[in-house]
């Protein structure tokens, strides 16, 4: 199956995935806020926000009032497939495109698809530790030639940031290790802080390579010619990203990053710019990628947060 082929079946098969309504008992043991701002998302895919002005029960079961924009809003659990805070409701504020930001992934577990050729998942445990990884399928390359990527990071402080109401401050310490082909291993630590406000979150990441050799020699069966370059440890990086929802569209996002690998040299610089567009259970990216050369590549992702 073609890659581009793959990647519209897996959409497909997510954007109708139907999560099961949460129970009477569930809905009744959960405890509400009076100044939060709740997010439901209902079976059949509409949104509410607002307050929970109320929890009961009568005859059809338990239930929230929810003073929403159009009203107050009577809602059953068997309507909720999916209900939490305004602020938990955007559950890919772990990553930009593929840059980490400092925000830990929480219960925001993930698998994904990226451009079609690399599964890649991620989990959390609590408010600290976050892991992802993934693994390349290119058709006619052998799997000693694929790419490989994994990612330990630890969220070591969170605090109001002071520059806008409600905006937080994260910080987290982070190992990446790489594998372009089996062969060739190259393993940075880095440190990331990433800023919060009300639509947006802007993150900048300092890295450096400390394991792995010196100079690498890429190959990809014959779908390329062998592609050589250096990499020394000691090498600094850097990476920016910014993630900002536009106005009065809460499911659309501007995503854009930009890596530098090695400072030295300011020409072998990335640029992603894209759109995400997303809900409580899939985000979808889509955008290009400017490299050195230049060339824009096309860059597409699909994420699934099932649970």
């Amino acid at each position: 199956m073609h890659p581009s082929t793959l990647s519209y079946l897996i959409l497909f098969l997510l954007s109708t995935v139907s999560a099961f309504a949460i129970t009477d008992a569930e809905l009744a043991d959960m405890t509400f806020l009076d100044d939060e701002v709740y997010v439901i998302r209902l079976e059949n895919g509409d949104i509410l926000s607002g307050p929970i002005v109320e929890t009961a029960e009568d005859s059809s079961g338990a239930y929230v009032r929810v003073m929403a924009v159009i009203g107050r809003a009577k809602v059953y659990a068997k309507e909720i497939a999916w209900i939490s805070t305004s602020d938990d409701s955007y559950r890919h504020r772990h990553r930009g495109y593929i840059m980490p930001t400092a925000q830990p992934i929480r219960n925001d577990h993930f698998v994904a698809l990226i451009e079609g050729i690399m599964p890649y998942l991620g989990f959390g445990i609590g408010e600290w530790f976050s892991m992802t990884g993934g693994r390349t399928l290119i058709p006619g390359i052998d799997w000693s030639e694929q790419i490989s990527v994994l990612d330990a990071k630890i969220t070591v402080h969170s605090a109001p940031n002071g520059l806008v109401p409600g905006g937080e401050q994260y910080y987290a310490l982070g190992f990446n290790g790489g594998w372009l082909n089996d062969v060739n291993f190259m393993g940075h630590v880095y440190g990331v802080a990433t800023f919060t406000g009300m639509r947006t979150q802007a993150s900048v990441m300092m890295f450096a390579k400390v394991a792995g050799a010196d100079t690498y020699t890429l190959t990809a069966g014959d779908l390329i010619d062998p592609i050589s370059f250096a990499l020394a440890n000691g090498t600094f990086g850097v990476g920016l990203s910014l993630d900002t929802r536009f106005p009065e569209m809460r499911n659309l996002h501007f995503i854009g990053e930009l890596w530098n690998a090695d400072l030295t040299r300011p020409s072998n610089t990335a640029l992603y710019v894209g759109l995400r567009l997303t809900s409580t259970a899939v985000a979808m990216d889509f955008g290009f990628t400017t490299v050195p050369g230049p060339a824009f590549v096309p860059t597409v992702a699909f994420a699934w947060t099932p649970f």
